[in-house]
């Protein structure tokens, strides 16, 4: 198998299995209990929050929550904070768990801010922030790493930024897509008043993830019960996957530099190959819509979206499933939506072009063999379906 739709979810460490494992078969107790084993699970998951902490310089004046994933930390910062009349403000191409918590306030007459004529390239315009200020405009929530292209907001130029330009506007952050392919600049914690992180996008466990945010913000809970974790985030604690997110975290920032240099290399060899491949099929027009050529500080190196009009993304899909190789074409949260992608019609792509695309994402378990086997079977798949999409379409 080839499997490179790693910005979906990604296989679980050995590592993290083993730890997931162990705690399961012999730490069960309720961390909320007052006996001896009870207490004992609570003080296994304190000190998974204050070793995931470490890893991620995240200062005490930042709170950590166990939630069961990105999704969950993101509606639970954005709900918890600014419903129901708190103003909003996003870019326009984040995950939907952004984009449809901004949009449910819409119903209470709070309509969010976009801000997606600013976008440049796929990552927020800073010349246009005085537009906060003039909204009054008290949180802007933004990708990191966007899900669909890679490309990256850059958390301390943001925050400058603010600080100058809509001092009141507070800024949250996705990082869904970062850890591990980005390092975090400590300094960031400072003024941000939150982010979020999943365990399966970096080799952990699904159904757990974090919430960090400034302490000194109050969020109004989201779900009511035992009053768990600073009576934010009700509910039993699942202590064998935070023990795994913890290993998981652990191992992603330790390679972070590492990493990076693998994934890069392999997205140099999966550019030039399509590159080649289009000198070789006159028909093949390739648009890249993810900064193939960008430094890191612009592109996340783990994925590559590019399009290939007019032959559809979905049906090239299938085809290079059945040779067992697994690409993606957006969000996996949107896959089920037969509508082209809104992030690459966002970024001004036509419906066309939205539609006949593939989003590659990179781990550091990929190898230059695996992106060669894609691009021969990718090759292969093109000039079987590119005359029948030709006849369709009447493309030219």
């Amino acid at each position: 198998m080839v499997y490179l739709d790693n910005a979906a979810t990604t296989p679980m460490d050995e590592e993290v299995v083993g730890r997931v494992h162990e705690a399961m078969r012999d730490l069960f107790a309720n961390s909320g209990t007052p006996y001896r084993i009870g207490l004992d699970a609570k003080g296994l998951i304190e000190r998974s929050a204050e070793s995931i902490a470490g890893y991620l310089g995240i200062p005490s004046t930042h709170r950590i929550l166990f939630t069961s994933g990105g999704t969950e930390s993101n509606n639970l910062f954005i709900k918890g904070l600014c419903f129901p009349d708190k103003k909003t403000a996003f870019l326009g191409l984040e995950h939907p768990s952004i984009t449809e918590s901004l949009a449910f306030f819409s119903q209470f007459g709070n309509e969010p801010l976009s801000l997606l004529p600013f976008q440049r390239e796929g990552r927020l315009d800073l010349t246009s922030l005085a537009i906060l200020k003039e909204n009054r405009v008290r949180l802007i929530c933004l990708s990191h790493v966007n899900n669909e292209l890679g490309t990256v907001n850059d958390p301390l130029k943001i925050i400058s930024a603010l600080a100058k330009e809509s001092p009141k506007t507070k800024l949250f952050m996705d990082g869904v897509q970062a850890i591990g392919k980005l390092s975090l600049d400590p300094e960031m914690w400072k003024s941000l008043a939150g982010y979020s992180i999943s365990g399966h996008k970096i080799h952990g466990p699904k159904g757990i993830g974090l919430l960090v945010y400034d302490s000194k913000l109050v969020l109004n809970p989201q779900m009511h019960g035992g009053k768990q974790q600073f009576g934010v985030r009700s509910g039993t604690l699942p202590l064998p996957l935070i023990m795994g997110l913890e290993t998981a975290v652990k191992n992603a920032v330790s390679r972070t530099e590492q990493t990076q240099n693998h994934l890069q290399g392999l997205c140099r060899h999966l550019v030039q190959g399509l590159k080649m491949m289009q000198v070789r099929l006159p028909e093949l027009k390739i648009r890249f819509n993810s900064l193939v050529d960008a430094v890191v500080m612009h592109q996340s190196p783990g994925m590559v979206n590019f399009s290939f009009p007019p032959v559809e993304g979905e049906v090239i899909l299938h085809h290079l499933e059945a040779k067992d190789i697994y690409v993606g074409l957006g969000s996996a949260c949107s896959a089920q939506s037969k509508a082209p992608s809104r992030i690459l019609m966002g970024i001004g792509l036509s419906e066309e072009q939205a539609r006949c695309s593939l989003r590659i994402s990179f781990s550091r378990n990929n190898t230059t063999e695996e992106i060669d086997q894609f691009l021969e079977a990718f090759e292969k798949a093109y000039q079987t379906l590119y005359p029948t999409f030709l006849q369709k379409t009447g493309h030219r």
